[in-house]
């Protein structure tokens, strides 16, 4: 395992870099802030004060069964595993394909928002007693309300003191309500998974600032802006290297389903940003704005009908997007059926306005095209 540096060293050198990451004597690194480049290697960076060297290109483990894309992954460097989320059962297939790799790479693990931390422990014993992995490196929950953190806060200790896991995190879809608490001096989270892409909106700089500022390790969630690329261009490389560029992110997580995909994504990462891929990216703009929720939150509790406007419209995307037709159904089962009613069209205007231009009873209409 990657060997964790002191809190009171931030600085890299060559030595330690090269001792730390693994990498054969003779390679040219150059440190950058908290990056660090190598011209024949995964791009490396810090996860915050987690003090962990991770690959700039993560491996979301949802759902993919190909071991081969796994060993490729970590043959290329990647050494950031996601575990959790829209896999309900833990994924066996890439634990075994990833536990000969354990001491060399990093695993990360979502639990479901469990209102007590007894739940919330319970879960991480069956992960990991399922998985074989002995540990995580970063425990997250999902998006937890007020509630359900300061659970997860009171079980994050005990999961330490028993060697469970090192570090913590969140996912949020709230950064007003969520960047104030995580940057309180004092909070046990280290690691944040955002909504984060190249359509989010201009204000996320400031927190995301906020949040690096306060030394919180920075994972995007939906990098890929709901794969809505996949109508204008074959390649996600612009979306990676578009991410890539920003030195705020440590980690880009994304789904692999073959050996083909992660060496793809693996040589996007290791380019620079061009010209061209800001104008493709400038070109899916306007399409794909309409199609995105960016879970800004603007739209809470603005529809006269008590629809769930954020989580039907990611309902659509789910569905169209990432062409996951039974997460969908999923989702949309899991909102409450006073705020899913499919019944957006009855309104003569519709009372929800997005700031970042999402065609609310567009999105909320497909969901009967792509779920019957």
């Amino acid at each position: 395992m990657t060997s964790e540096k002191s809190n009171t060293s931030r600085d890299l050198n060559r030595r330690d870099f090269i001792k730390t990451a693994g990498l054969v004597s003779g390679l040219s690194v150059v440190s950058t802030g908290s990056c660090i480049k190598s011209s024949r290697r995964m791009p490396i960076r810090i996860l915050g004060r987690t003090k962990l060297y991770v690959s700039l290109l993560g491996f979301g483990c949802t759902q993919v069964k190909d071991k081969q894309a796994f060993r490729r992954a970590v043959d290329l460097g990647v050494n950031y595993f996601h575990f959790g989320d829209r896999d309900p059962a833990v994924n066996l297939e890439a634990c075994e394909a990833l536990r000969p790799f354990r001491e060399k790479i990093y695993i990360a693990y979502m639990s479901y928002p469990n209102p007590s931390r007894t739940l919330l422990l319970d879960d991480l014993d069956n992960f990991l007693k399922r998985s074989g992995f002995g540990h995580l490196d970063v425990w997250f929950v999902i998006t937890p309300r007020p509630v359900v953190l300061n659970e997860f806060i009171k079980a994050v200790p005990v999961a330490q003191k028993a060697g469970k896991i090192r570090w913590a995190g969140i996912t949020t879809h709230n950064l007003n309500q969520d960047v104030p608490r995580l940057t309180k001096p004092g909070s046990p989270i280290d690691v944040v998974m955002m909504t984060y892409n190249y359509l989010s909106p201009p204000d996320y700089a400031k927190k995301l600032d906020e949040l690096v500022n306060a030394g919180l390790g920075i994972t995007p969630m939906k990098p890929l802006a709901g794969k809505f690329y996949e109508t204008e261009i074959s390649s996600p490389a612009p979306l990676l290297r578009w991410l890539a560029n920003d030195r705020r992110v440590h980690c880009i997580p994304v789904i692999m389903q073959n050996a083909e995909q992660v060496e793809q994504n693996v040589a996007a990462v290791k380019q620079p940003l061009t010209d061209k891929d800001r104008e493709q990216l400038g070109a899916m703009t306007a399409y794909n704005s309409s199609r995105f929720c960016r879970m800004c939150g603007e739209c809470r509790g603005k529809c006269p009908q008590g629809l769930a406007v954020s989580d039907l419209v990611r309902t659509a995307m789910y569905a169209e997007g990432y062409g996951d037709l039974k997460f969908a159904r999923s989702r949309y089962f899991s909102i409450p059926e006073t705020g899913r009613r499919l019944s957006c069209g009855n309104c003569e205007n519709c009372a929800v306005i997005c700031p970042n231009g999402v065609a609310v009873r567009e999105r909320i209409g497909s969901i009967k095209k792509w779920l019957g």
